[in-house]
C-alpha cells in the first residue's frame, strides 16, 4: 500500500459513523429495519414492561399486541413468560452488565410446545426517559437444535452400525474370540508396541483334540458347546488387557501374550492344565477336553513378522501332535522336555 492509499485507508477510519447517527441523520426509519429482522424483539422498560414488540416476536409466539404492549414480561401469555432462567437473566445478570449474548432458555408454551431460544440482552439509554431501556433478541433455535439433535442421533447410529459391522467382521460369532482377520488386524498393533518398548511377545497355537469324534459322536451342538469351552478356558488363562486371543477357524486356536517371568511357556502349560481339569470336571458329558499346543517366541529386535510366528508355532504344535502328546494328557514335570514349546 502507497502513502496516498494509506491516507484513504485512515480517512475513511476516522469518517465512519455509528449506526445511531447514521438513521438519525438520514431520517431512516429504525422500526422498519428491527421489522425485518428474524428474531423476536422486545424492547422493555427498566420495570420489565413490554414497550413495544417487532412482528416476528407476534408470529413466533402467536402473541397479540393489545395483550402484550405494557405488560410485565413475565405476565405475557397467562403468565407463561414466567421462566426461571428469564428472570434469572433480566433481574440478576442484567443489572450487573451491559449485554448479554446466547443465553439459552428452554420452555414450554401452550399451544406452541417447547423452544429453545436464544437471548441477547442489552442496556439502551433513552434520552426522552431519562432512564436505560432493554433491547431483548430472542432466537428460537428449536427446529436448529431438533435438527442438530436428530444429526448426532443419526451419526451415533452409524458409529454403532459400523461397530457392529466391524465385530461381525472381526469376532467369531460362536466363541466371542477374534476371528483371524481380526487376530492379524490386532497382532500388527502389538508387534509394533513390542518393538517400541522392547518386549518379548509369546506366540501360542492351539489345536483342540477331537472335535470331529465330538460332532459324530455326540452333534455339531455339542461340538460347538466343546468350542465355547475352550474359549472360556483360553479367557481365563489369558485375561490381561494386551492378550490377544483369537479362533483361526475348525478347530484352531491362537494366542498372542507379552512374555514375562509369570507368563512363560511353562506356566501357561500348566496353567491351561489346571483350567481344563476344573472345566473336564463340570463338563460330564461323555468326553474330555483336551488340546495340543505349539509356542513360539518373538523377539522384538529381529524383523519376525506375525506370518513368520504363526508359521513357527505350527510347526512346533504339529511336532507336538506327531509325538501325540496333549495339554489335557500331560506328561509328569520331569518328561516336559520332550515338548517343543
Amino acid at each position: 500500500m502507497d502513502v496516498n492509499e494509506h491516507s484513504i485507508g485512515r480517512k475513511s477510519h476516522s469518517e465512519s459513523v455509528s449506526l445511531h447517527s447514521l438513521i438519525w441523520e438520514n431520517r431512516i426509519d429504525a422500526e422498519s429495519i428491527v421489522q425485518t429482522v428474524r428474531e423476536a424483539i422486545l424492547i422493555l422498560t427498566p420495570d420489565l414492561r413490554v414497550m413495544w414488540a417487532n412482528r416476528s416476536f407476534y408470529k413466533t409466539f402467536q402473541a397479540d399486541p393489545i395483550e402484550t404492549e405494557g405488560k410485565l414480561i413475565f405476565e405475557l401469555g397467562n403468565r407463561q413468560w414466567n421462566i426461571p432462567r428469564l428472570r434469572v437473566l433480566l433481574t440478576e445478570i442484567l443489572p450487573r452488565c451491559v449485554e448479554l449474548q446466547d443465553f439459552e432458555v428452554e420452555h414450554d408454551f401452550l399451544g406452541i410446545g417447547r423452544r429453545t431460544m436464544l437471548l441477547n440482552a442489552r442496556k439502551l439509554d433513552s434520552d426522552s426517559l431519562n432512564a436505560e431501556m432493554i433491547l431483548l433478541a430472542i432466537e428460537d433455535t428449536t427446529a436448529r437444535k431438533r435438527a442438530e439433535a436428530k444429526q448426532f442421533n443419526l451419526d451415533l447410529e452409524l458409529r454403532k452400525a459400523n461397530e457392529a459391522l466391524r465385530a461381525l467382521v472381526l469376532i467369531d460369532d460362536l466363541t466371542g474370540l477374534h476371528n483371524r482377520r481380526g487376530f492379524l488386524t490386532f497382532s500388527e498393533q502389538l508387534l509394533k508396541l513390542a518393538r517400541r518398548t522392547n518386549q518379548e511377545l509369546l506366540l501360542v497355537f492351539l489345536d483342540l483334540d477331537g472335535l470331529k469324534q465330538i460332532n459324530d459322536t455326540f452333534g455339531h451342538p455339542e461340538g460347538d458347546c466343546a468350542l465355547a469351552k475352550t474359549a472360556k478356558v483360553l479367557k481365563e488363562v489369558f485375561h490381561r488387557d494386551l492378550d490377544l486371543i483369537a479362533r483361526l477357524g475348525g478347530d484352531e486356536f491362537v494366542v498372542l501374550t507379552m512374555d514375562s517371568l509369570h507368563q512363560s511357556s511353562e506356566s501357561i502349560y500348566l496353567r491351561l492344565q489346571k483350567h481344563l481339569k476344573i472345566i473336564n470336571t463340570d463338563i460330564n458329558r461323555g468326553y474330555r477336553l483336551s488340546f495340543c499346543i505349539g509356542v513360539t517366541h518373538f523377539n522384538p529386535r529381529n524383523r519376525t513378522t506375525i506370518n513368520d510366528l504363526m508359521a513357527e508355532a505350527d510347526e512346533a504344535l504339529y511336532k507336538n501332535k506327531r509325538a501325540r502328546t496333549a495339554v489335557g494328557e500331560l506328561p509328569l514335570a520331569s518328561e516336559e522336555k520332550r515338548l517343543t514349546l
